[in-house]
């Protein structure tokens, strides 16, 4: 397994477009440039979810099978559609799976209600698919109890990436809307997902539709800055117009309350960069990327030689 510095460099590389691209990324600022740059299918995560539940570590079991099972209704949708006419005006019909578990920016998800699941994009980048998957009947996180909560957090999220789309995709292409709902585990997803011919907002189906001109600003000042972060370092994506920030910027006293899932407001934990020890959010952050933690003062200097490669060209590309 190769240690959090090792990942690091592998990340600088995909972003620099170097041809490398991590399937278990969760940084979405990062997957977007790479979409851009590299192409949609380069990225799509499908692959992935071609192999046993064993082989991803980074999912449980129940998460593996629940996001599988969204992966393949959406393919299944996809190929009976093959030969049709497009439905509206999407592109051949065509959705990638690109993010099965995301934060906005890499390091910026500090409860777990901070994280997205599933996007899909089409072939154009301007539209995309957001799938949360909760808890299955019957369990500790039976979703009977909470299903107000994962309306939130599904919407929240949507809006969320849009924002971050918005901000990313601002000189062309532009994004135009995003679709969210949400299922749990051995439910499939509402047959009216996929009736986009009809992209209207149905709280008693669990969907939403949300054109880009209906956008809740919803981005954190501290998220923008790891965007920006990114942006700096990206050969394909130049810096947004400081005014476009104010359209997509919210705060924390907007974001809605989970008031019944307990899981929601779990803190997320912070992987060091140097030696991939799990710690938390308090731990020691690189001040100059803000993109990386470490257990202490000796872990941040062993990883510079690495790490620096981020740092200084992110500085050298704001200079």
């Amino acid at each position: 397994m190769l240690s959090e510095s090792a990942m690091n460099a592998s990340w600088a590389q995909s972003t620099f477009g170097m041809g490398f691209i991590n399937l278990s990324g969760t940084c979405a600022t990062t997957k977007l440039i790479q979409c851009r740059g590299m192409g949609v299918y380069q990225c799509e995560v499908s692959r992935k979810f071609q192999k046993r539940p064993e082989e991803a570590p980074d999912l449980m079991r129940a998460d593996f099978l629940a996001r599988k099972s969204v992966l393949d209704q959406v393919q299944h949708w996809c190929d009976e559609q093959d030969g049709k006419p497009s439905v509206g005006d999407i592109y051949r019909n065509e959705w990638c799976p690109i993010l099965y578990d995301w934060e906005v920016a890499k390091s910026s998800a500090k409860k777990l209600r901070d994280r997205g699941h599933i996007i899909f994009t089409d072939l154009t980048l301007t539209r995309f698919l957001s799938v949360m998957c909760f808890g299955p009947k019957g369990t500790t996180c039976g979703h009977e109890s909470y299903e107000d909560d994962y309306a939130t957090i599904a919407k929240t999220n949507a809006h969320r990436f849009l924002c971050l789309a918005k901000y990313l995709y601002h000189d062309e292409n532009k994004p135009q809307w995003i679709r969210a709902t949400y299922t749990t585990y051995g439910e499939p997803l509402p047959p009216e997902f996929f009736d986009f011919g009809k992209p209207t907002t149905d709280s008693n189906t669990h969907i939403w539709h949300i054109p880009i001109e209906d956008l809740i600003p919803s981005l954190l000042p501290g998220e923008i800055e790891r965007i920006d972060n990114l942006i700096a370092q990206s050969p394909w994506t130049e810096p947004p117009p400081a005014s476009l920030k104010q359209e997509v910027m919210g705060s924390k006293e907007d974001r809605p309350e989970i008031t019944t899932w307990k899981y929601a407001n779990t803190k997320t934990g912070a992987v060091c960069g140097n030696c991939g020890k799990t710690g938390n959010n308090k731990m020691p952050m690189c001040s100059q990327c803000k993109l990386v933690r470490y257990c202490n003062k000796e872990c941040q200097v062993a990883a510079w030689k690495m790490h620096r490669q981020i740092c200084k060209a992110s500085q050298a590309k704001k200079a």
